[in-house]
């Protein structure tokens, strides 16, 4: 079997309301703690993950090397509260380096990616909606652009909006809107140059964030684009005060953003994003420098970041960490917390009102997980 290692992913987990983290008042403080949960009813590498209406976590996609069709067509679902996972009797195209958007109604949208076909990984257009009541996939119309690695964010219409990212090896600037409702994919303004592997989100006034990734000339970037929806059209967004490219972002429940690891001097460092004053600050230093770590909000703006790739310019193997941190909106800084029971890299962190769950990912030496890990405080 060849290395089955995809594109590297930017993660941009956007998390929900969860009832952890604050002892009542005058009981002791409470103690953050991480325990095994339960399992998924398959091992998966670089699956997708998010939480849904019915309260359950959605797991689409993923691989298994192991596996002789290498990409994993089923979907499951994990309960929080029961810590039990139901595989969904339909299948759907097995793949990785897709995106999963809530969009309007509660469905869930999942565009792009790539699939194994023939010792290779092809781009395609393909998409699927979720119905999270009936638990139903339904076939999406198929992208204007086979794409992965892309952007995907939802309008605060309920559209999805879709911009970047590759098709096979080249770096795309076209960018499109899916209405849900009527099941129709419109093209609208390219960005002004091709970008991907970038973070995406939408912000409290409706227009669209882009930062960071790699540009069309293979460049990682520090610059930053603002589409607005009401006008079609991009605009230049502030500078970040670091390259970002394999760096984690948190939409935090202010609609502000927290961008933090990734490569270059952005390993060690985080930066807020304030929407309001469109501006990036100084928001702390990692007590471990890393990649691709997985990072949750909780409901008071703290983030919770776990795992990743420890910085290792020599580095000859896939190993990633175990440790996790805490940061505090108030004195924007870090803290280490209890580290996480596996070593994992490209996970999913997914916010609950049961507690902060860790699913999927990659282990040494691209070893896939069936494992469910949660952090909740005691």
């Amino acid at each position: 079997m060849p290395r089955l290692l995809p594109p590297l992913l930017v993660l941009a987990v956007f998390a929900t309301g969860i009832a952890v983290g604050r002892a009542s008042s005058g009981a002791p403080a409470a103690e953050p703690a991480w325990a095994v949960a339960g399992e998924l009813a398959r091992t998966r590498a670089y699956a997708r993950a998010v939480a849904v209406e019915t309260g359950e976590i959605l797991i689409v996609g993923g691989l298994d090397a192991h596996d002789e069709r290498v990409t994993i067509g089923t979907s499951e679902l994990f309960d929080p509260r029961t810590k039990r996972s139901t595989v969904l009797p339909q299948p759907i195209l097995g793949r990785v380096n897709q995106q999963l958007t809530t969009a309007w109604g509660g469905r869930v949208v999942v565009t792009g990616g790539t699939e194994w076909v023939d010792g290779q990984w092809n781009s395609v257009a393909k998409v699927d909606v979720y119905l999270p009541w009936p638990r139903q996939w339904l076939h999406g119309a198929s992208m204007l652009q086979p794409r992965s690695d892309h952007g995907a964010t939802a309008l605060p219409d309920g559209r999805v909006f879709v911009t970047g990212g590759n098709y096979n090896a080249r770096v795309l600037r076209s960018s499109e809107i899916y209405d849900v409702a009527r099941d129709i994919w419109t093209p609208v303004q390219p960005m002004p140059r091709g970008r991907t592997q970038f973070s995406i989100a939408t912000l409290p006034d409706g227009s669209v964030l882009v930062a960071g990734g790699f540009q069309q000339d293979g460049a990682l970037t520090r610059t930053t684009l603002i589409y607005e929806p009401w006008e079609d059209r991009w605009v230049s967004g502030p500078e970040m005060r670091e390259v970002r490219l394999n760096h984690s972002m948190v939409r935090l429940p202010s609609g502000d953003l927290l961008l933090f690891g990734g490569e270059r001097m952005g390993a060690g460092t985080a930066e807020l994003y304030s929407w309001r004053d469109r501006a990036f600050v100084h928001a702390g230093v990692l007590a471990e420098p890393r990649l691709v770590a997985q990072g949750a909000a909780l409901p008071d703006g703290r983030v919770v970041a776990v795992g990743g790739l420890p910085v290792d310019p020599g580095r000859t193997r896939f190993i990633p960490t175990q440790a996790a941190e805490l940061w505090d909106p108030v004195r924007r800084a870090w803290q280490l917390l209890p580290g996480a029971p596996t070593k994992r890299a490209y996970a999913q962190l997914i916010a609950t009102e049961q507690g902060v769950y860790r699913l999927s990912g990659v282990g040494e030496d691209e070893g896939p997980f069936s494992t469910v890990e949660e952090l909740v405080w005691r």
